[in-house]
């Protein structure tokens, strides 16, 4: 007996599976393995037909380009209901959550996933990463998608983003079968309206989701060639998954590889044999209780590794534009408008530093590859305060080449405005530098570019930012108009967002964000309009005449934003919404000449 149980603890050790006291989690516990539940699909998708019979928030970005499909799957079973519970907010918790217990069985339940995976098997690099939507705004956001979906097809993963919460799918106005009856009307995880508080099912129904990805059609040619399957939430949706980690996962037969858990999340267990990746924004250092993860801040080990990224601000700017088109078609009455007491979002690119984790992860989880450390953001000896310097930004932590060579203030902190309402803090703050500030930063062109330069591959060298992701950084530093001794001023400045304060650096940013096939064209084409807007600022003598050059630029934009829609590489939606913009700004610049 003896010998056969060693012969299982080395088979084990070498597949990498989970281990308590020397034997498999399952084994262990003597608790089942987490069941296949039914899959149905894919569901057929047209977007714009009748009875708005498409996947909610179906994406608009050209993934036939790319190699990529998206297929909609809905599936069901039935779901344990378990004592685990979740921390207010963003699920930040001081101490983990322990091994739960069931507290009732056989609930059925009928909900969906969206599947964006490589169209060959040949493009795909074996990891899938499943995200816990979340479910804050009461729809489905896919926060982690909106982020990192340019690294993610560039790298060849598998992203799956499973609804595990009710109130995505029954809120009277924003959720899913309010979208779409005929679609979602049959999707429920309350039992039939039995179970409605705390959505108790969702963990068995996310683990169940998963094992669809691992054993049943939903990868199409994919299946069995997945390697690594990686749990992932963001804000909410991490708080979630770290309690599915500590309190779930080590009950059963292992489902997930390895978690990513973004701006949230309790403290992780010290005796999990899966690695755990949290990285924070500077928002997790600065917010509300509710919000705040200083507390829940732990050592890295060999299985977990925290990151937090200085100047940052917890709902990003890029995941922000980045929708905007999706929701004017699948979500009008949601808000686009931050009326914080600050102009919001800070311009620090999360996205950069969240792939590279990701990227550290699969390799982590694969071959036991650690990933690199990173110091946290500084706190003054209060343990709350977070440092600073002069000009406000934070010291310590992460440090992005954009930081390192700042052109503006970007924080984690924001107010509401007096008398206001609202989840301002989370939103940060962004204030461009003035004319004086980057003179006597950068006080050439050469200046600016080898301090960024420098701290790019500095980046790269650290493991914090991936190769392709530092040229990206390089082209926008490029176009910035650091080093010119320009004014940019209200229609030119990367501040706050249309419609509050339109401006050709905003709406550069919308186009570059959904990465167009042949779209490099239109960002050259902003970046004229950019100066020219700086240099009819800067010199209000000859404004008329630069004014003037930048209409010209916009018009131009409008006309190859349309031949990128005749050529199938922009949609009739973000056509209309980048157009739009860029007819603001020809009436506004018209009319200050």
């Amino acid at each position: 007996m003896l010998r056969i149980q060693r012969l299982m603890m080395a088979m084990v050790l070498v597949s990498g599976l989970s281990w308590v006291e020397g034997l498999p989690a399952h084994a262990a516990h003597g608790l089942d393995a987490v069941p296949v539940p039914t899959v149905s699909g894919p569901i057929p998708s047209t977007v714009g037909s009748a009875g708005k019979n498409h996947t909610f928030f179906a994406t608009d970005l050209d993934l036939t380009a790319r190699g990529y499909v998206e297929q909609e799957f809905f599936y069901s079973g039935q779901a344990n209901v378990y004592d685990a519970t979740v921390a207010p907010g963003i699920g930040a918790r001081p101490t983990p959550s322990p091994t739960a217990n069931i507290v009732s069985t056989g609930h059925p339940y009928k909900t969906r996933m969206v599947v964006r995976r490589p169209a060959r098997p040949a493009a795909f690099n074996g990891t899938v990463v499943v995200e816990w939507l979340n479910a804050t705004s009461q729809y489905d956001v896919e926060a982690l998608w909106f982020r990192t979906h340019e690294f993610l097809m560039r790298d060849g993963y598998a992203w799956v983003g499973i609804t595990a919460q009710s109130g995505p799918i029954t809120n009277p106005t924003l959720g899913l079968k309010a979208f779409s009856p005929q679609r979602y009307g049959t999707l429920d995880l309350t039992d039939g309206g039995s179970l409605t508080a705390g959505d108790p099912l969702s963990f068995d129904v996310y683990a169940q989701g998963i094992q669809a990805v691992r054993k049943a059609e939903v990868l199409g040619d994919l299946r069995g060639r997945a390697k690594t399957v990686i749990a992932a939430g963001v804000s909410q949706s991490a708080g979630r998954v770290s309690v599915f980690v500590n309190a779930i996962q080590p009950r059963s037969a292992a489902v997930v590889d390895a978690a990513l858990l973004y701006v949230g999340g309790e403290r992780m267990r010290t005796d999990l044999h899966l690695p755990v990746f949290k990285v924070l924004s500077e928002t997790e250092f600065t917010a509300p209780a509710s919000a705040n993860e200083i507390s829940s801040l732990q050592p890295d080990t060999d299985r977990m590794r925290t990151w937090s990224v200085a100047g940052t601000s917890h709902s990003d700017w890029a995941s922000f534009a980045v929708r905007y088109a999706l929701l004017q078609r699948d979500q009008p009455t949601a808000s686009l408008r931050d009326n914080c007491a600050r102009p919001s979002r800070s311009r620090i690119p999360d996205r950069y530093p969240l792939s590279a984790a990701i990227h550290h992860l699969a390799a982590w989880a694969r071959r036991g590859t650690v990933p690199p450390a990173a110091p946290l953001i500084s706190l003054a000896q209060d343990g709350v305060t977070v440092l600073r310097d002069e000009r406000g930004n934070a010291l310590g932590g992460l440090r992005l080449a954009p930081f390192n060579a700042p052109v503006a203030l970007d924080t984690g902190a924001n107010e509401n405005p007096p008398g206001g309402s609202g989840l301002c803090f989370l939103n940060g703050t962004h204030i461009p530098f003035d004319r004086a500030t980057l003179r006597s930063l950068y006080p050439d062109r050469q200046a600016y570019l080898w301090q960024f330069t420098r701290a790019v591959w500095q980046n790269v060298r650290d493991g914090y930012v991936m190769p392709a992701d530092a040229g990206e950084m390089l082209g926008d530093a490029h176009s910035s108009i650091a080093g010119h001794d320009l004014e940019c001023g209200p229609l030119c400045a990367n501040v706050a967002q249309f419609p509050i304060q339109p401006s050709t650096q905003l709406l550069r940013d919308h186009t570059a964000f959904l990465y167009m096939r042949g779209g490099d064209h239109l960002i050259r084409t902003l970046d004229e309009a950019t100066l020219a807007v700086a240099r009819g600022q800067t010199a209000p003598e000859r404004r008329r005449q630069y004014y003037a050059q930048a209409i010209q630029m916009l018009e131009r934009y409008q006309v190859q934003l349309d031949r990128q829609h005749r050529l199938g590489r922009a949609t009739a939606d973000q056509v209309r919404l980048l157009g739009g913009y860029a007819a603001i700004l020809i009436e506004r610049l018209d009319g200050a000449t």
